[in-house]
């Protein structure tokens, strides 16, 4: 299973934001550049978090993004369900209607137990879990960011 990359982003913004949560709303810009993220890519991705209440847009000269909630209450597994939907070992997975072989699959029960135990283990960390030193994002800016 494969994570997408805006599940990467959206997950690595929110913990920026959790991190700066206290400094007040964070520009488009600031989260792009620290982070090395496209900017347009991120731009969608956190306008989806919004539409979803994960975190608020502040239009202005002072505007930017914060978290629309604490971080100790919204965990990964719910994120990543948020930007990427369902998590799904196999797209098959998701009902007897999406597959013929379904109730005779030799590999459901294996695989299904696979992503209960991804979903479990995701459920199990927050936001507030995550918490990086001063200056930690700075040394990632040697690295280019990657396309989209």
């Amino acid at each position: 299973m494969i994570f997408s990359r805006k599940s990467d982003y959206g997950l690595r913004a929110l913990i920026y934001l959790a991190e700066h949560r206290t400094k007040g709303p964070v520009t488009l810009a600031e989260i792009a550049e620290r982070l090395m993220i496209p900017k347009a890519f991120l731009s969608k991705i956190l306008q989806q978090l919004a539409k979803k209440g994960v975190v608020r847009s502040l239009k202005g000269p002072s505007g930017g993004f914060t978290l629309a909630v604490e971080p100790k209450e919204v965990t990964l597994k719910e994120v990543i369900a948020e930007i990427d939907g369902p998590l799904r070992v196999f797209e098959c997975f998701a009902t007897e209607n999406d597959c013929s072989l379904y109730s005779d699959c030799q590999i459901l029960d294996v695989f299904g137990k696979v992503e209960d135990e991804i979903a479990r283990v995701l459920a199990g960390y927050t936001l507030a879990d995550f918490h990086f030193p001063p200056g930690a994002h700075d040394a990632l800016a040697a690295k280019p960011a990657a396309k989209t």
